[in-house]
């Protein structure tokens, strides 16, 4: 594959490459010596980490808003959630690239995005009920209940992955 196309189809693995060759350049002494390669290629490292970044926000921003939805069902807020559930998914296919698919750690996402809903949920009263953040945490453990092909593939099924928390919430016992 060709640079040019690599840089527009996988972003990540074109910043390794580019990374990689630029490190063996650093090593010869018959460069200019206003070529600042090492700092070159960390500028170059963070495009591939950057994208990386925002393909994890996006899925714990849905996975957090999934979360949300399925503990407060009649929230005046659920089409709100609902809508911003369709643009960060909308947001997370254009900046997803397959290559991605080793560097994401499911379960770190998982983590960070039942912390932000726990927190949301701990200062918002839902319909007069009082939720029990830590004891939506502790029966949502660690392990994502989501997969990468849930979120980013093409099958996005919204309202599946809704039922599936549901599901496993309901049979984690009462919070």
């Amino acid at each position: 594959m060709d640079h040019d196309s690599l840089y527009e189809t996988d972003i990540c693995t074109w910043a390794e490459q580019q990374a990689t060759a630029l490190r063996r350049l650093a090593s010869r002494t018959d460069l200019p010596n206003e070529l600042d390669l090492l700092n070159v290629v960390e500028e170059i490292e963070d495009v591939g980490i950057s994208q990386l970044r925002s393909v994890n926000s996006f899925m714990r921003l849905i996975m957090s808003h999934i979360i949300l939805i399925a503990v407060d069902a009649d929230a005046d807020s659920i089409n709100h959630w609902t809508r911003e559930v369709a643009t960060f998914r909308g947001e997370l296919v254009q900046s997803w690239q397959r290559s991605m698919r080793q560097r994401i750690d499911m379960d770190q996402i998982w983590r960070h995005a039942v912390e932000e809903a726990t927190m949301k949920l701990s200062t918002y009263p839902g319909n007069g009920i009082a939720f029990n953040a830590d004891g939506i945490m502790g029966r949502l453990g660690s392990v994502s209940l989501f997969g990468i092909d849930d979120l980013c593939g093409e099958s996005f099924k919204f309202h599946d992955l809704v039922a599936r928390f549901r599901a496993h919430f309901a049979t984690e016992g009462a919070g």
